[in-house]
């Protein structure tokens, strides 16, 4: 089964995009990196204990805090998270990049236009 649209082509478990479509991934990916680091710093907001007052008020300023910053589950580790795969998917892109670059010079320099 074979379709193509886009510049992405399917083809029996295999794929392939065009450098340029993954080249605007690769930008796509940093913007959302900036965000998302953007969004770490803002959680730091959050992990202050807000002096809400006692009872029902005290315990939604004790939940921002542990949401904030404190650990498992945390916005600021969650989003840390998202960051670090962020990342593992645009160096996979690189990789890729660099793969279909190497094997275009590599074609490139094989072919041998003499004659008609």
């Amino acid at each position: 089964m074979s379709q193509a649209r886009a510049g992405l082509s399917v083809d029996a478990g295999a794929f392939a995009v065009s450098p340029e479509l993954a080249a605007n991934a690769f930008t796509e990916l940093s913007r959302l990196q900036d965000v998302v680091g953007e969004l770490v710093r803002e959680a730091s907001v959050l992990s202050r204990t807000v002096p809400l007052g006692g009872g029902y008020a005290g315990e939604i300023g004790a939940f921002m805090a542990r949401y904030g910053l404190g650990g498992p589950g945390s916005a600021a580790e969650s989003l840390s998270a998202f960051g670090r795969q962020l990342q593992g998917i645009k160096d996979d892109i690189q990789k890729a990049l660099d793969q279909y670059r190497a094997t275009d010079e590599s074609a490139a320099g094989g072919i041998d236009c003499h004659g008609g």
